[in-house]
């Protein structure tokens, strides 16, 4: 296939002038392009096979760093931009490089996107493309706190980050998955507890020893046997795990 062709813009007035990139995206075997025309500004998409690599994505690194509304090359003009702009953009396409340039001819501020498994081969044609960032630990989306990879709830916050039914990254303040629609957990255990309070047990009002189990006394259910979570005050389930709390029996 004659790729120069297929990349060109078809409208007479504008020469057979090559479309600009905008998105280049991996989908399973194939590869969608979003381009443009900075002429007449039509716009165009592309399904090219992933296979003939090597015979088109020349011509989309030709054009990756132009500005798809003059057309104006930005090659040493552009600077990453990924997981700094979301946290949820981060969770969800984190397989994706996001890149920004400001045209130098037209001051337009333009996003563009391209999969990692592409990204090598589209900055080859740059002599000093800007510093690779380094790689930085995920973060909660709700709190913003570190959390290791492949992580459902934030130990932080107590949070749900990734849906437990069908899998899919979970926005922040959502109370409802956006793929399937299944409720999102939002038990939160309290932490700003006062330590002497802690101490003292609800039914009965002893002191007990900090890291008891069950009240010494009453034997009513302190910390769950669970999951470890301090049992709040009249809760008859854990607002951790959901398990029953043990109530205590108070002596005649």
């Amino acid at each position: 296939m004659n790729y120069r062709e297929k990349f060109s813009c078809i409208r007479t007035k504008c020469g057979g002038q090559l479309t600009v990139p905008i998105k280049v995206v991996i989908k399973g075997k194939r590869v969608v392009e979003v381009a443009r025309c900075p002429s007449c500004h039509r716009s165009y998409k592309y399904v090219l096979p992933l296979e003939e690599k090597d015979q088109w994505l020349p011509f989309i690194a030709q054009r990756f760093f132009d500005c798809d509304v003059c057309g104006t090359s930005n090659a040493n003009n552009w600077q990453y931009h990924g997981h700094e702009w979301h946290p949820y953009w981060y969770w969800a396409h984190a397989h994706r490089m996001r890149i920004l340039i400001r045209c130098i001819n037209c001051g337009k501020r333009r996003a563009k996107v391209a999969s990692t498994q592409l990204w090598a081969d589209i900055i080859c044609p740059i002599e000093k493309p800007p510093e690779t960032p380094k790689e930085h630990a995920l973060t909660c989306p709700h709190c913003n706190a570190e959390i290791p990879p492949d992580t459902k709830i934030c130990p932080s916050c107590n949070l749900e980050i990734i849906c437990d039914k069908c899998g899919a990254p979970i926005l922040p303040n959502a109370n409802f998955c956006r793929e399937c629609g299944d409720p999102v957990q939002k038990i939160k255990v309290p932490s700003d507890i006062d330590p002497y309070q802690e101490r003292i047990c609800p039914t009965c009002q002893e002191v007990y020893e900090e890291g008891s189990i069950y009240c010494p006394v009453c034997g009513q259910e302190l910390i769950c046997d669970k999951c470890g979570a301090v049992i709040r005050e009249g809760a008859l389930f854990c607002v951790n795990c959901g398990d029953e709390v043990k109530k205590g029996e108070l002596s005649e």
